[in-house]
């Protein structure tokens, strides 16, 4: 009877967690101005068994997500799946195993430089104009593709740091919220 509550809990939380997600992702198709925000709420939801160490419950909440997203949103699903999807579960697995904290950061940042390429140049939802900014524009396009992939890294490696941070209260609310039950 036990092994059966612990496959309920398991698969109510990555239903729970999924719905949360494509709620979040939805709303990013939709209200275009918040869309960022939204894809970053969007994470929590795949937290949710993770909070738990439910990371195959996890990785299959982001495939449902990503899954549904696409007959909702088609392309504009592609942030979520690379940036708040799959690498959430890597990187709160990274986390809770305790591996060396620069080699991920070193990885992450790599992983960074491939979710940049994708985004500005392979589905172009990330267009930058710089029209209004002149001196930025004389500049050849490779040196613009550096600076804001460096930049992106740079947010991408604190949009990590706050990840970890929710996914501690986030743990802790779980705990004590399946504790009262």
């Amino acid at each position: 009877m036990r092994k059966i509550d612990d496959i309920g809990k398991r698969t109510a939380l990555a239903g729970v967690g999924t719905a949360i997600s494509l709620v979040f992702v939805t709303l990013a198709f939709f209200v275009k101005n918040l869309s960022l925000s939204f894809y970053v709420l969007s994470a929590a939801g795949v937290m949710l068994p993770l909070c738990l160490d439910y990371y195959r419950e996890g990785f299959l909440t982001a495939i449902a997500v990503t899954v549904a997203g696409f007959f909702i949103a088609n392309v504009a699903v592609v942030p979520f799946a690379m940036a708040s999807g799959f690498y959430v579960v890597f990187s709160i697995f990274w986390y809770n195993k305790k591996f060396n904290r620069w080699l991920g950061y070193l990885i992450k940042a790599a992983y960074a430089c491939l979710v940049f390429f994708v985004l500005y140049k392979v589905t172009a939802l990330l267009a930058v104009d710089f029209s209004s900014l002149p001196k930025i524009q004389a500049l050849p396009f490779w040196a613009i593709y550096i600076i804001l992939n460096v930049l992106f890294v740079l947010c991408f490696i604190v949009y990590d740091i706050l990840l970890e941070q929710g996914y501690v209260y986030l743990k802790k609310l779980l705990k004590k919220v399946v504790k009262k039950n």
